[in-house]
């Protein structure tokens, strides 16, 4: 080798040594991915706001819940516990809850919560410039409508007795009354709230960090959170619309829990690697065929009982929803105190409906608008429904509208039937009778009216002796069966898998209950 070729040979490996050093360096420097100790999870919507005042939909409700605590909490499964308030004592006329508050709460801001702050919460869901939704839920308090109306400047029946104790009057013995309270829109807010719809204000675990619409939200932990901080060093919630992309996403790693699609329902479920991290959860909801009872032909019992038995419900959940439900005994789902186990669903008997009709006057036919809202992903379910309908005699037409048409043509009784749904607001039986089926309530869409069953309704809502309300909430159900203003079809089961490494995770019976505080990476 020449000196000229040894030169140029030294200086190729000072050069690459110098771009080796710089990688180097540029490594080094390089921080940490600041979220990698951030829990990934999915939302399939928007949220409609930030503010727990304006919650009326799960997704809002999952989200206020991280952000925000009320005075009673929802557990693992029905049972509420202590939240702000650390006890409570309900008196036994059962007008009256006193709440011991907690003495270490801070919000975000450093503000120290009080029994003001509750008193402030409670008064700003019911006031009419709020706008909320929710006031029903407030709306036992003694004093609540005067100050709806703009008669009272207050709430009579909040009362503050001390800095860290409050007292709620209620204007007649009302059961779920405590239940209302674990509720998202029951949620205490911050005095220092200037727009909760997207600059919230909270005691919660999970402080807010932002919103980008259509993407994702992020929560950082709250380290000073009075229960302790959680494990994890944020949540962020991916918004996933669709379920395909959602399990991609989830296999690649990008997700750390996900609702298995029923769509790849046997891939998830037979799959041996996936198998051990599936978490199986019957919830506290109902899927029904509802029919409006003033309206031809479902004015006739015989026509609606026909319905139910016209369809098996066992092989569409089998074949359809792959067992991702479980057949239907009635209004009340399993896991509430007044489910009644003992019961044996209705069975398929598709000659028992075909004479119900023909008795009913309908052997050339009974024919009648089914109501759907196509965003209800259950075409398949449908056409099946409509299939074993079509088997004893009646003639379907599937009518498929957006939910507000629907809604509208719902209220002013122009549907003959409709599909829908109904989830747990709060973990008590009453929650799947009194707004469905009792006659002075908005969700009543099918015109049902049993004053038999509205004094019933009543009367499980003021026994404050739960065996009793067990026993009404039993005697509901049957004369419900047997009137049957719904088809009761299925109450829905949910199967959760999480990535391998994450430990800790525990479903929960109510959406807003979850709040990942002991959920954890395994190294």
């Amino acid at each position: 080798m020449s000196k000229v070729q040894d030169k140029k040979w030294y200086r190729s490996l000072e050069a690459v040594a110098l771009i080796l050093l710089v990688l180097i360096g540029l490594l080094s420097c390089c921080p940490e991915d600041p979220y990698q100790n951030y829990l990934n999870l999915i939302i399939n919507t928007e949220p409609k706001s930030l503010d727990p005042a304006l919650s009326t939909d799960i997704t809002t409700g999952i989200i206020t819940a991280l952000m925000y605590d009320n005075l009673v909490q929802f557990g693992v499964g029905s049972e509420i516990l202590p939240g702000l308030a650390e006890s409570w004592l309900i008196s036994e006329d059962g007008l009256v809850y006193t709440f011991q508050l907690r003495d270490s709460v801070e919000f975000w801001d450093g503000l120290p919560f009080t029994s003001a702050d509750v008193k402030r919460s409670f008064e700003r869901v019911m006031n009419p410039k709020t706008r909320s939704p929710q006031t029903w839920l407030l709306a036992p308090i003694q004093g609540s409508e005067a100050y709806m109306q703009g008669k009272a400047d207050s709430i009579s029946g909040i009362r503050l007795i001390s800095r860290h104790q409050v007292q709620l009057y209620l204007e007649i013995p009302f059961a779920p009354f405590l239940g209302f309270l674990g509720a998202p829109a029951t949620a205490i807010v911050s005095e220092n709230s200037d727009d909760l719809k997207t600059s919230p204000m909270g005691t919660g675990p999970w402080i807010f960090q932002g919103w980008q619409a259509d993407r994702k939200l992020r929560f950082k932990r709250n380290n000073n959170y009075y229960a302790g901080p959680a494990i994890l060093d944020g949540l962020i919630l991916n918004n996933v619309p669709e379920v395909l992309t959602a399990a991609l996403e989830f296999e690649a790693g990008n997700l750390d829990v996900m609702t298995i699609p029923n769509s790849e329902f046997k891939y998830w479920t037979h799959s041996s690697t996936w198998q051990p991290y599936i978490h199986k959860l019957e919830e506290l909801g109902l899927y029904y065929l509802a029919m409006n009872v003033e309206r031809a032909p479902f004015d006739d019992k015989r026509v609606r009982q026909a319905v139910t038995l016209a369809i098996d419900r066992k092989k569409i959940v089998k074949r359809i929803m792959h067992n991702s439900a479980s057949v239907a005994l009635g209004p009340i789902p399993p896991g509430l105190a007044g489910f009644d186990s003992n019961r044996v669903p209705l069975p398929f008997n598709p000659e028992a409906a075909r004479k119900l009709l023909i008795d009913a006057g309908y052997s050339d036919g009974c024919e009648f608008d089914l109501w759907v809202d196509p965003g209800a992903a259950v075409s398949q379910t449908l056409e099946a429904i409509q299939h074993y309908l079509t088997e004893v005699g009646f003639i379907v037409h599937l009518v498929r509208n957006d939910w507000n048409m629907m809604r509208d043509a719902m209220r002013q009784g122009e549907t003959d039937a409709y599909w829908g749904n109904w989830w747990a607001d709060y973990a008590e039986a009453e929650n799947f009778l009194a707004p469905l089926f009792h006659s002075s309530n908005a969700a009543r869409r099918n015109r049902y009216n049993n004053p038999e069953v509205d004094t019933m309704i009543e009367q499980l809502q003021s026994s404050l002796v739960s065996e009793d309300r067990i026993n009404l909430a039993k005697q509901i159900d049957s004369i419900l069966i047997e009137e049957a203003p719904y088809a009761f079809m299925w109450y829905p089961t949910s199967y959760t898998v999480v990535q391998p490494t994450l430990k800790g995770y525990v479903p929960h019976l109510m959406p807003n209950a979850n709040r990942y505080m002991h959920v954890y990476f395994e190294e």
